[in-house]
């Protein structure tokens, strides 16, 4: 089974609202961007938002470059993709979906940006390429108004407890080739099908999971360019690199006639996760985050959620008290759902007062 370029849910076609607005919530991946593990996420979350609302949503997701399975694929190329080609291939992706969702319906919908894990990375990237478009005097083709960041690799990926074991490896030469010939010949005689029943019933990967794994590592350099990312992920995902006009004070009262953007971005830290160094962690959340003014921490899950600070137009920050583990995808998407659900018609709320 060949895995997927794009996953897309458009509106109800019976409740299509010609009156309201349109919204394009769009999903960047983590490493291995493969968006098939995220179907029940965005299933999900589609559903949540259609019962919930009058406004139009299109919820949609694409996987990185070079995450295919077939190689007639328009995402396939012989080169390996790093951090950087990966942004400008998200940007590039957001923009033909915007101008996809407008052909459709003659309106161009206002955009909130999801990203999990390096997605997270390439999410602020996207918005700080947006910012930079606007400032250059180039006409503004959509709002983005929003981002929400799951468990977010943004800084410092090499400090983490994963992070530290992956950059001694990969650190070793040839050592994204070498383990994937490795795999490739520990798997050579195994079909698909039997691949799919091991990681079914020795690992206990959901159905959608372990389809898109097996096809993944019999691909011909799967498991070589998931490796060629993370390798770029712990050169380049170092220090806070973004100023104030994507963390968020471009939204304060004043400053935010020139445009229609508005960062609203929305953090969402795993209690122990394993690429995320809690220094690296708590450090953010000190310097960039929308503290509670009693608590003056960051606020988790079974909080209230009602906060009030000195700086409203910082990032919300919460930490998981589920132990959700960083791949959420794979057994927790509905949980996850019901959270963004919320955080979306949040920052729709937040823009509307702006």
């Amino acid at each position: 089974m060949d895995t997927r370029e794009r996953i897309y849910y458009a509106p109800s076609a019976g409740r299509y609202n010609e009156k309201a607005q349109d919204y394009l919530i769009f999903l960047i991946p983590g490493n291995p961007g493969l968006i098939d593990y995220y179907d029940p996420f965005l299933s999900t979350l589609h559903t949540l938002l259609l019962s919930s609302s009058d406004s139009n949503f299109h919820v949609c997701g694409h996987s990185l470059a070079g995450f295919v399975t077939h190689r007639k694929s328009t995402l396939a190329s012989s080169e390996l993709a790093g951090l950087q080609r990966q942004i400008e291939y998200v940007d590039d992706r957001l923009y033909e979906q915007v101008e996809e969702t407008y052909d459709a319906t003659g309106k161009t919908p206002k955009v909130i940006l999801m990203g999990h894990s390096v997605g997270a990375y390439i999410l602020l990237e996207v918005i700080q390429r947006h910012r930079k478009r606007i400032e250059n005097a180039r006409a503004e083709d959509f709002d983005l108004i929003g981002g929400i960041l799951l468990f977010p690799t943004i800084t410092h990926i090499a400090r983490s407890p994963s992070g530290i074991v992956a950059s001694a490896l990969l650190g070793i030469p040839r050592s994204t080739q070498i383990a994937n010939a490795i795999v490739k010949c520990l798997t050579y005689f195994l079909p698909a099908s039997t691949l799919y029943y091991l990681l079914r019933t020795i690992l206990r990967f959901p159905e959608h999971a372990a389809q898109t794994t097996a096809s993944f590592i019999k691909s011909a350099d799967g498991v070589e360019r998931i490796l060629y990312l993370a390798k770029d992920e712990m050169d380049m995902i170092t220090h806070d690199k973004w100023g104030k006009e994507v963390w968020g004070a471009a939204t304060e009262p004043g400053t935010n006639s020139k445009d229609t953007i508005n960062s609203n971005l929305v953090f969402f830290w795993g209690q122990n996760d394993k690429w995320v160094a809690k220094k690296t962690r708590d450090d953010l959340i000190n310097a960039r985050g929308y503290l509670d003014a009693k608590a003056k921490s960051c606020p988790s899950f079974s909080s209230s959620e009602t906060m009030t600070s000195i700086d409203p137009w910082k990032p919300s920050m919460y930490i998981d008290e589920q132990s959700i583990p960083h791949a959420f995808c794979l057994k927790h998407s509905e949980f996850v759902a019901e959270k963004v659900h919320k955080w979306v018609k949040d920052i729709i709320q937040r823009h509307h007062e702006i």
